[in-house]
């Protein structure tokens, strides 16, 4: 197997431990996703449902997630979640290996959907469960796709070194020598929360080390099938984590400069999309721009409401409200829509 060359210093990890774009409608405060249904363990009493029908169900979920319908998804989320380990427990063979993955996929969506909403004890939670999944499965790609949701969890708790080692030694295990869309999607995606894990250590060369690796492999998918994953991978996605990279590291101009190469026609989902304007507002409001960050803010409200109503956007918005810099009137109605006052 080859394997590239990344940075020294981040040792090996045994994997096995470790419907349509949504409308631009109103959202109150208190309608958001209810996280807290996620932590009980599901009903092993469900009936059990056909593996082609869970199939699809999580199919639905990820699309939903994808749109940005987060409150769709939690809603949906325990039903699935139930009639998955229902088939585990009931199936042999084929059928309970294919059942751990989707519950691995699933539980990977419910620990991405709690991150973005600030609750990173579920989130943890989440991972851990997927992580477990995977593993009993036996599919790489999800072990893969675990391992990088987990990493994520271990970053926000501030366990910098940890997550990259599981990054990177993940990332070192795959075999990227014959150009797999799905496998090079999966190293691509490591190595993007590789450079943004690096930039939050304040290492800005490791950050741009790893976003050099992962826009090679996103050139290498350049015309070639979207992989299914739960954050699609692409040359965009890595363009939209150099956003965030140089604003962490605290070069604004270089952030926007990037955020200027996005063609927005190219962004494959809401969530992307709306990531993206989010993540444009967060580089104007540190480059004392106000009002350009205020547009791009109204911009991902348009495109994926539900990606603005959260608790890091609201405080966003809070900052631009009391800004000095004067900000569009329709800001405040944004804000009262979200609660912030």
């Amino acid at each position: 197997m080859r394997r590239r060359t990344l940075l020294t210093g981040a040792g090996a990890v045994a994997l096995t431990t470790v419907a349509g774009p949504a409308p631009a409608m109103a959202v109150s405060p208190d309608s958001g996703p209810r996280l807290e249904q996620l932590l009980p363990a599901p009903s092993m009493s469900a009936a059990p449902t056909t593996v082609a029908q869970a199939t699809a169900d999580v199919a639905g979920v990820t699309r939903a997630y994808r749109d940005a319908r987060y409150t769709s998804v939690a809603a949906a989320l325990p039903a699935v979640l139930a009639g998955l380990h229902a088939i585990a427990t009931n199936s042999t063979g084929r059928d309970h290996d294919t059942a751990r993955a989707l519950l691995s996929r699933t539980y990977q969506v419910a620990s991405s959907l709690a991150t973005k909403h600030g609750d990173d004890a579920i989130a943890l939670t989440m991972a851990d469960r997927a992580r477990a999944e995977a593993a009993s499965s036996g599919d790489n790609l999800e072990i893969t796709a675990a391992a990088h949701v987990l990493a994520i969890t271990l970053r926000r708790d501030g366990h910098h070194t940890a997550a990259l080692d599981l990054l990177v030694g993940t990332a070192q295990q795959l075999d990227i020598s014959r150009p797999e869309p799905d496998v090079l999607a999966g190293y691509g995606s490591l190595l993007c929360t590789a450079a943004y894990t690096s930039a939050q250590a304040g290492n800005a060369d490791a950050a741009d080390t790893y976003l050099r690796e992962a826009t090679a492999s996103a050139d290498r998918l350049t015309g070639r099938r979207s992989p299914a994953g739960v954050v699609p991978f692409s040359p965009a996605t890595v363009a939209i984590y150099r956003i965030g990279v140089h604003t962490t590291l605290g070069d604004t101009a270089t952030a926007l400069r990037h955020a200027a190469t996005v063609n927005p026609a190219l962004l494959p989902t809401a969530e992307r999309h709306g990531r993206f304007l989010v993540d444009t507002a967060r580089a104007w409001a540190r480059h004392g721009r106000a009002d350009r960050a205020a547009h791009a803010v109204l911009a991902a409200n348009r495109h994926a409401p539900e990606e603005v109503d959260r608790a890091s956007v609201r405080d966003l918005v809070t900052t631009l409200l009391y800004s000095p810099t004067p900000t569009p009137a329709a800001l405040r109605d944004l804000a009262a829509r979200i609660g912030v006052r």
